[in-house]
Order: structure tokens, then C-alpha cells, then sequence
């Protein structure tokens, strides 16, 4: 595989893997929480972010492969850790689809006053195109990923400059009304924002140059991403774009309709739509892969380990991604669940990995190296906001005991085939 990946493209990868559809709705989702207090869970996020990606870079210059955490997990602490990660991964970016979808949707629906199920039927839309591209081996090309994080990009600076006038410093007053308990509730919301840093692991072997571009590119998209992160938080803040449902669906389409009027908000939720529908069509490809990979190592069913014989594609992997989340978008509907309210479930599994990862790293280097040292200051934050998961700690307690009932009664099975042989 040739190396291409130079210093201004690794940072315009960077920017793609983290700015999503978080962007869109939680800077007004993390006010209603904490207030003007958000902001500074946004500011410990940003500070937390550069020894994070900071880790994650060094890894990937250390140990490059297509496998990325997983591959970590597994050289320091074996098979199972490896495969754990794959689960967790799996699990997180397939609910994690059930928001994407709701977030693209609810802004279409608060510029035409849709009702929940109507915005659910928009959501099982989006991930229909998600399935039919991936099954008939459709892909968006990195240019055009490219594309949708800058208009992503531009929408976020459009906003944050129409919204401008409209902030008052009386709305920070008073700071924190709910006391700092809800700052950490929020930083664990935000954990949504943030994951991405690991994403680029895996391409670690296409990077011109490695040995100077990683960690650089890691680091200068920190300094961009927090910047617009805090900018939008303030803004937020400001503006007292929060505290109701259409507010903390579609912050964005509501700050640009006040400054710019309906049409203006219409055209904000387009883009917002074609944005997430194009992160669902990403994403499920994404599934598809490590799904087909999981069955092909044995971590998942062997049904799993299946491409269309036309196509080449795993659909059947596609269309369980597919199924499983647009039932979730009907069920959230139907339930009365705002779709924020499952951040926390696919957040648990990714501090998990995230946990599992720095973990690895303090295993894999020397003391008090700089990895070994940015890992632990990781770490440390990692276990400090565990507790504000709550009882969603559960979610990757259970996702263990089932990964390793699995595997005891896989491997019953074929204790039993080769008795029978």
C-alpha cells in the first residue's frame, strides 16, 4: 500500500473523524444539563483531547496496522482484550447509527414541525440508503467525506458568526444553577464529540511520513477542533439557544432561523440531513467490515463471515446494522426517548476502549517515556469521569459476561465437533 497521507490531508482526516453529528446538537444538549457551566466541560474535553490523541498517535507510529485498538489490546494483553475491543466497537457505532440518523432527522422536522414518529420514519429513511449503497457496493469516497465535513465546518462557523449579536452576558448568570455535579453528567455527553482520535490507527502505514506527521497532525487538529468546540459552546451559551426539545435537537437550524429567517433554516437542515446521511452510509460500511471480520476471526457467528457473491460486499452484516437501528429509531419514538438520552450507551463502550487502550499503552512502553506519561494522564481522567456513567456502567459489563458465554459455548461446540470426527 503506497504511503500518500501527508501532513495537511492527516489533519483534514483528523478534522472528519471527529467532527460528526455531535456538533449539531450538543452544545445546547450540554447547557440543559450543567447551564453555562457546560462550558467548562467542553474546556476539560479540549484539554483532555491533546494528551489523548497525543497517545493514540504515538501507537500508531510504534505499531502501525490496519487493526488499530484492537491490535493495541491484543499485543498487550491477548486475544480476548482484542476481540472485546472489536465487540464494544460494534456495538457503540450500531447504536451509535440510531443517533446519527435522529440528529439528520430532527432537523428536518424542526423546520417543518414534525412529530417524533414522523422524524423516526426520516431516520429508518437514512439508514435505507445507508443499506441499499452498502449492499450494492456503493462507497462515498474520501474526497467526498471530505466535502461533508467542510460544509459541516462552514455551517458551524455560519452559525456561530449570525449568533454573535444575539449573545448577552446575562445568560451566563447564573453559572452553574444545577451545582458542578451536572458539569461531569455533561463531559460524559461530550465523550460523543470526541471519539475519532483513534480512528486514523488504522492508517497509520499510509502516512508519507510517519515518523513526524502522526503526532503533528494529531495535535494541530486538537488545537482546530477545540477551538470550534468552544466557540459553538459559547455561543450556545449566549445565545440561550437550550433548554427545550427543538433547541437541543437542532441548535444550528434554530441560532441561523433567528438571525437569517426560515429559508435559511431550511437550507441548514439539508445540509444537516445529506451530513448525517452521508456519516450513516460511512459508518455502516465501516460495520459491515469489522462485523465480517469479527465472524472471520471467530469473535462473532460465523454468519457474519459472509460476502454477496456479486457484489463482494458483507450484506448480511449491512442489513442487521440496517434493521437494528431504524427499529431503534421507531422504539425511541414510540418510548418517548429523546435520542441524547442513548448517548449513553455507545459513550460507556467507547470509554471502555478507550480505558482498554491507554491501558495497553502503559503496557507497551517504558516508564516514563512521553506515551507512557500523556497514556497515564489519559487514564487518570478516563476513571475520573467513569462514575458519572452511573448504572450505564452496566452496558460494557454485560456486553463481557455475553462475549465470554459466547466464546465458552463456541468452544463447546467445537470441542464436540472434533470428538465427532
Amino acid at each position: 500500500m503506497s504511503r500518500s497521507i501527508t501532513l495537511p490531508e492527516a489533519i483534514a482526516l483528523y478534522i472528519t473523524a471527529i467532527l460528526g453529528s455531535g456538533t449539531l446538537f450538543l452544545s445546547s444538549s450540554t447547557a440543559t444539563v450543567a447551564g453555562p457551566a457546560s462550558i467548562v466541560a467542553w474546556m476539560m474535553m479540549v484539554l483532555f483531547s491533546f494528551p489523548l490523541a497525543y497517545t493514540f498517535a504515538a501507537l500508531s507510529r510504534s505499531y502501525p496496522d490496519a487493526g488499530g485498538a484492537a491490535t493495541f489490546a491484543r499485543m498487550a494483553f491477548g486475544e480476548h482484550a482484542g476481540n472485546l475491543v472489536g465487540w464494544f466497537y460494534f456495538l457503540a457505532a450500531a447504536v451509535g447509527q440510531i443517533i446519527v440518523s435522529l440528529t439528520g432527522a430532527a432537523y428536518i422536522g424542526a423546520a417543518f414541525d414534525f412529530s417524533a414518529m414522523e422524524n423516526a420514519l426520516i431516520a429508518c429513511f437514512m439508514l435505507l440508503i445507508g443499506g441499499l449503497s452498502n449492499h450494492f457496493g456503493v462507497r462515498i469516497s474520501g474526497k467526498l467525506s471530505l466535502v461533508l465535513s467542510i460544509l459541516l465546518l462552514l455551517l458551524l462557523c455560519i452559525a456561530v458568526a449570525v449568533t454573535l449579536p444575539y449573545v448577552r452576558w446575562d445568560h451566563f448568570h447564573p453559572f452553574a444553577p444545577k451545582g458542578w455535579y451536572p458539569v461531569g453528567t455533561a463531559v460524559i455527553l461530550i465523550f460523543w464529540s470526541f471519539f475519532g482520535w483513534e480512528a486514523i490507527c488504522s492508517l497509520a502505514d499510509r502516512f508519507k511520513h510517519p515518523e513526524k506527521d502522526l503526532v503533528r497532525s494529531a495535535l494541530i487538529s486538537a488545537v482546530i477542533i477545540g477551538i470550534v468546540f468552544l466557540l459553538l459552546s459559547f455561543m450556545t451559551i449566549g445565545s440561550g439557544t437550550y433548554g427545550n426539545v427543538e433547541s437541543d435537537s437542532s441548535p444550528i437550524g434554530i441560532m441561523i432561523h433567528r438571525a437569517l429567517g426560515f429559508e435559511a433554516q431550511l437550507i441548514t437542515a439539508m445540509l444537516a440531513l445529506i451530513i448525517c446521511t452521508g456519516t450513516v452510509n460511512a459508518y455502516v460500511a465501516s460495520l459491515a467490515q469489522l462485523g465480517y471480520a469479527l465472524g472471520r476471526d471467530q469473535a462473532l457467528p460465523a454468519w457474519f463471515h459472509y460476502l454477496h457473491p456479486r457484489t463482494r460486499t458483507p450484506t448480511r452484516v449491512v442489513w442487521l446494522v440496517v434493521i437494528f437501528a431504524g427499529l431503534g429509531a421507531i422504539l425511541t419514538a414510540f418510548l418517548q426517548i429523546h435520542f441524547t438520552q442513548l448517548l449513553y450507551i455507545p459513550n460507556s463502550l467507547g470509554i471502555s476502549v478507550y480505558i482498554i487502550s491507554m491501558l495497553a499503552a502503559l503496557t507497551l512502553y517504558k516508564r516514563r517515556t512521553t506515551p507512557w506519561m500523556s497514556s497515564l494522564v489519559s487514564l487518570i481522567v478516563l476513571v475520573l469521569a467513569v462514575p458519572f456513567l452511573g448504572f450505564h456502567l452496566l452496558v460494557p459489563a454485560v456486553v463481557c459476561v455475553v462475549y465470554f458465554l459466547y466464546r465458552k459455548a463456541t468452544g463447546k461446540r467445537k470441542i464436540q465437533y472434533r470428538n465427532d470426527m
